[in-house]
C-alpha cells in the first residue's frame, strides 16, 4: 500500500501532465501579478514539458526511496506519512508566498507576468526529509557526532559542487560529484579505518552501513547539486535557486520537529 501510494502520486502527475488541456494550464500555474491560494497549490501539478516532469519524477523516485527506507529501518512509517502529507500539502503554499514577498514584491526579479510551476519544489522538500532521517538512522547506529560529520559533509560537498559547477561550467558535474561524494565519506571513513586492524573485518562490520549511507548520501549530494546550480538552463529556465533552498529548509525543519515530538 505504501509504495502504491508513493506511485499514485507520481501517476496523478502524468495524469494532469497529458490529461490537462492547454487552455486551462494559465489557469493552474501562479501568475505573481495575481496571487492565489488556489494556484499556489496547484502550480506544483504543472509541467510544461514531457522532459521536465520526467526530471521531477525522477528526482521524486531518487528522494522518496531512501527516505522511506529509512524511516521504516527505525519503526517511524507513521511519522514518515504524516510528514510526507504535511510536506505535500503546506510546502506549495508556504514556498511560493516566501517567493512571492522575496522575488516579487522585495528584489522585483520577477514581474506581473511571470509564473511559477513544477514539483520541484516539493521534492527539495522531501530532500530535507531524507537528510533528517539519515541523521537519525547514523546517529542510532554510531553517534551524533558522526552524525552530524557525514550528514554535513554531504550537504557540503554538494554545494561546494554547485558553486563550482557555477564557476568552472566546463567541469563535468558527473566527475564533480564523484570528487564531491569521496570528500564527504572520507574523513569518517578513515576515522573508521583507524579503529580496525583488518580491512576485512572493517568492511564486513560496516557493510550495511556503508550501502545504506553512501546511496542516501549520493541522494543527498546529488539533489543539493541540482537545487542550488544556477548555471545550467533547462528549457530556456534558470532554477529557482530562492525556492529550491527555502522549501529545502522547510523540510528539514518540519522534519526534525516532527521527530523531535514523536
Amino acid at each position: 500500500m505504501d509504495v502504491v501510494v508513493i506511485l499514485g502520486v507520481a501517476g496523478a502527475l502524468i495524469g494532469v501532465h497529458v490529461w490537462l488541456p492547454n487552455r486551462l494550464l494559465s489557469e493552474f500555474v501562479f501568475t505573481y501579478g495575481e496571487p492565489s491560494l488556489v494556484t499556489a497549490w496547484t502550480a506544483a501539478t504543472i509541467h510544461d514539458s514531457t522532459i521536465h516532469l520526467t526530471s521531477n519524477l525522477v528526482w521524486y523516485g531518487v528522494v522518496i526511496g531512501p527516505a522511506y527506507t529509512l524511516y521504516a529501518i527505525r519503526g517511524r512509517r507513521r511519522l514518515f506519512w504524516l510528514l510526507y502529507t504535511s510536506l505535500f500539502v503546506a510546502t506549495p503554499l508556504s514556498t511560493i508566498a516566501v517567493d512571492y514577498w522575496l522575488l516579487y514584491q522585495r528584489w522585483g526579479l520577477v514581474g506581473p507576468d511571470s509564473i511559477a510551476f513544477g514539483f520541484s519544489g516539493v521534492v527539495s522538500a522531501f530532500g530535507g526529509l531524507l537528510l533528517v532521517g539519515l541523521i537519525g538512522v547514523i546517529a542510532a547506529w554510531y553517534s551524533w557526532s558522526i552524525s552530524i560529520a557525514i550528514t554535513v559533509g554531504f550537504v557540503a560537498s554538494g554545494l561546494g559542487i554547485s558553486l563550482a559547477q557555477s564557476l568552472l561550467v566546463a567541469v563535468p558535474t558527473s566527475e564533480m560529484l564523484t570528487v564531491g561524494i569521496v570528500v564527504a565519506v572520507g574523513p569518517d571513513s578513515f576515522w573508521w579505518w583507524s579503529r580496525e586492524r583488518s580491512v576485512r573485518r572493517w568492511l564486513s562490520a560496516h557493510q550495511d552501513a556503508i550501502l545504506l549511507f553512501g546511496a542516501c548520501g549520493v541522494a543527498i549530494t546529488a539533489l543539493v547539486v541540482g537545487m542550488f546550480s544556477v548555471a545550467p538552463v533547462s528549457g530556456g529556465r534558470f532554477p529557482n535557486v530562492v525556492a529550491h533552498g527555502n522549501r529545502f529548509v522547510t523540510g528539514i525543519s518540519l522534519a526534525a520537529t516532527g521527530l523531535s515530538l514523536l
